[in-house]
């Protein structure tokens, strides 16, 4: 489709997952990357590789960027879920899916995949018995893509033990590479993956493929917003007004650029691409609207109680710094028993609200923070409470001192 035969521009049904149109970053993370698939090849091994972030990061863009490089290496790509680790032929039906996406990149030379290697991957996974199998008579290089890995764990809990030290196994046997060929497990979760992972037993990473997924740096938050603005908005001018101002409001987090850029092609729809002052106010009042939105649908599990708890012990943090697990815990214990209190904690965890640093624990996205504590935070008790007045009545009023006694 022409630019001049585009009429409308389509929101999709979410801003925090899928494939970015326009990608740009992560530069060292894809070099670190390439370099991985390419001594994979060479020794005929493998390994797991993590990537851990807030949500709307980016994860998935990522995973699908990592994908893209990948299949021109040469490599098979299948995307997984936790519960396939269990299952044999939903793992093989998974990897022969995406042989039809291989087949039809393969014709438009976008992956350099061996055809002969694709089929014998099929075939050599039939009838295989344990997931371990099916990865063990592959032939050829893989890549497993595993989005939202922090449910490995919860999903796994509900099976039986054999079961469970199933998922393990076949962890360990990639991890380690013992698959007998190159296969990669590429990972990617919200704060909790990383402790997943330990409690499946691996706990250790290679170096470069332990990764926390930080914000875009400002040449490429900025290179996102131009392509967006010119190639979609068909912007006409100077758009540097527009794109510097969005991009300081979004602190180079993906999906707040994402919650900006749709009200602002909107207003450049409605403009026929003149980029107005008005355009970008309204443009501006929408994304913050947007944002906000954001963080009440990661908070909407959590009463408001809850929250006031969390919130009022990061109301001693300024954003982006970390806090001890054991005062977040002191300030739900106020309100909820140790049990709950736990709960809690975790849910924070796996909904992205809290993420770990070096054994700290901080809210990753720094607007949020603020946010927190500003609809949280207020009019509640402080975490450790003054101690009471002294009692100044007159029988609890000092005694006179009596130097005898000191004799």
């Amino acid at each position: 489709m022409s630019k001049s035969q585009k009429t409308s521009i389509a929101k999709p049904a979410t801003l925090e997952r899928g494939e970015a149109r326009y990608f740009h970053g992560r530069v060292k993370i894809l070099d670190n990357f390439e370099e991985l698939l390419d001594r994979a090849k060479k020794g005929d091994s493998g390994t797991s590789v993590l990537i851990q972030a807030a949500p709307g990061a980016g994860k998935t863009a990522l995973l699908h960027e990592c994908a893209r490089i990948a299949g021109g290496r040469g490599y098979a790509v299948a995307e997984v879920e936790p519960t396939w680790f269990l299952d044999p032929k939903t793992l093989h039906k998974s990897i022969r899916s995406s042989w039809k996406n291989w087949i039809a990149w393969l014709e438009q030379g976008a992956v350099n995949i061996d055809i002969g290697v694709l089929k014998a991957e099929l075939i050599a996974g039939r009838g295989a018995k344990t997931p371990i199998d099916v990865i063990k008579k592959g032939k050829g290089p893989l890549l497993l893509l595993l989005d939202e890995a922090q449910r490995l764990v919860r999903i796994t809990h509900e099976h039986e033990r054999e079961r469970f030290m199933q998922v393990v196994d076949m962890l360990k046997v990639i991890h380690a590479g013992g698959a007998g060929r190159p296969v990669i497990l590429l990972a990617s979760g919200l704060g909790a993956t990383r402790q997943a992972f330990a409690d499946l037993d691996i706990s250790r990473f290679d170096p470069g493929c332990e990764i926390n997924l930080e914000p875009l740096d400002e040449g490429s938050r900025r290179a996102v917003i131009h392509d967006w603005l010119l190639e979609e908005g068909e912007a006409k001018g100077d758009p540097a007004p527009w794109i510097n101002t969005i991009a300081v409001e979004t602190h180079g987090w993906p999906q707040h650029i994402m919650a900006y850029v749709w009200p602002a092609l909107r207003q450049l729809k409605l403009t026929g691409g003149e980029l107005t002052p008005e355009g970008l106010e309204t443009a501006l009042e929408e994304g913050r609207k947007g944002r906000i939105e954001f963080y009440k649908a990661r908070t909407r599990d959590f009463p408001r109680e809850q929250l006031h708890c969390i919130a009022r012990v990061l109301a001693f943090s300024p954003s982006g710094t970390s806090v001890a697990k054991m005062d977040i815990m002191a300030s739900l214990r106020m309100e909820f028993s140790e049990d709950k209190a736990e709960e809690i904690f975790t849910l924070a965890l796996y909904k992205g609200i809290l993420d770990m640093r070096d054994n700290l624990y901080v809210v990753p996205i720094p607007s949020m923070h603020d946010w927190l504590v500003d609809n949280f935070a207020r009019y509640r008790a402080p975490l450790f409470p003054p101690p009471p007045p002294p009692d100044l009545s007159i029988e609890h009023a000092p005694k006179e001192h009596d130097q005898r006694l000191e004799w």
